[in-house]
């Protein structure tokens, strides 16, 4: 994350919170990726700095070791990213989307975590 960035922190209904800065167990972070500009004046008439959403993914009810399991992460990830960059795109709606696009940023860089995961269940399963 960028210093200039402000990060805004969301638990959504698949959330799970947690105390500190370290990811909690059986948790994947869904990160809507920060917006490349703004048009909303800040103060002085300095641009307000680029915003992103963290919503935090359960997993402890999945078998991830199972092919269901995995699936059922990937349709969280999927649902969560979408409600992830609807809510920053409500929140800041005059700000502009990156390349690639919110969704598929948040997807693409959440599933580098979950195939780690579901790597390390089905290696543990065997």
């Amino acid at each position: 994350m960028k210093v200039a960035a402000l990060h805004v922190t969301v638990v959504g209904c698949l959330a799970m919170s947690g105390v500190g800065l370290a990811q909690a167990p059986d948790v994947l972070v869904v990160e809507a990726p920060h917006v490349e500009r703004t048009t909303l004046p800040g103060p002085m008439g300095m641009k307000l700095p680029a915003m992103s959403i963290e919503y935090k993914v359960s997993y402890s009810d999945l078998n991830l070791a199972t092919h269901s399991g995995a699936v059922e992460l990937e349709k969280r990830i999927n649902d969560t990213a979408h409600k992830a960059c609807d809510q920053l795109a409500k929140l800041y709606p005059e700000t502009v989307q990156g390349d690639p696009p919110c969704v598929q940023a948040a997807i693409k860089n959440a599933m580098v975590r979950a195939h780690q995961l579901i790597a390390d269940a089905e290696k543990s399963a065997k």
